[in-house]
């Protein structure tokens, strides 16, 4: 009989599981992706995050301790040749992004990033989300890079998030994006997010 109760709890589990995957995949309506980073050989396709391209001064997201929308695009005009604005990001500064659906396999996500400061700076991104009713924050990964516009690596929130959440996800995450070290002087423009369950 024991045995018989254990088998209905982690079927019940299971379902629990399940019911949270499938939540959040159907919360998740991304349209109009497009390859934008296939010049770089990456071919999945990509829409861009709520104000990524900072075209709107930075809808929704928070910035703190100088970061500020700025004059001047990224070199590759990603998102729209009219483009014209991008995120400074000064030592000691930071950026949170409005909340973006998250699901088992989104987002993978990219930016384009440039640092004309301290070459030894790094852009240190994390995720932030709350699960079972608190607050929490996962290191997604560091982008290093030169005084020239570049693509950063493509990022995953759901494989650095699976060793702290397991097989229960948050519905949805803020991207906070901050610079490492006293001299980096970055700028962020074009935030993408891969909504496809490719990876």
């Amino acid at each position: 009989m024991n045995s018989v109760r254990k088998l209905v709890a982690i079927a019940t589990a299971a379902l629990a599981i399940s019911a949270v995957w499938a939540g959040a995949a159907q919360a998740c309506n991304y349209t109009g992706a497009e390859q934008v980073f296939a010049p770089w050989g990456d071919q999945h396709s990509y829409v861009l995050a709520p104000d990524g391209g900072f075209e709107g001064g930075g809808l929704g997201w928070y910035l703190g301790g100088g970061a500020k929308t700025v004059a001047g695009n990224e070199a590759f005009n990603l998102n729209d040749a009219a483009d014209s604005r991008s995120l400074s990001l000064p030592a000691g500064s930071t950026a949170i992004s409005p909340p973006i659906c998250m699901s088992l396999d989104t987002p993978s996500f990219r930016l384009v990033a440039r640092n004309s400061g301290d070459a030894s700076s790094g852009l240190k991104v994390e995720a932030t989300y709350a699960l079972l009713g608190l607050v929490r924050t996962k290191t997604v990964s560091t982008v290093y890079g030169s005084s020239n516009w570049a693509p950063s690596q493509q990022m995953s929130t759901v494989l650095s998030l699976s060793t702290i959440v397991g097989t229960v996800i948050p519905s949805a995450i803020q991207i906070r994006i901050t610079p490492i070290g006293s001299g980096g002087n970055w700028q962020v423009d074009d935030v993408y997010v891969d909504p496809f369950a490719r990876h």
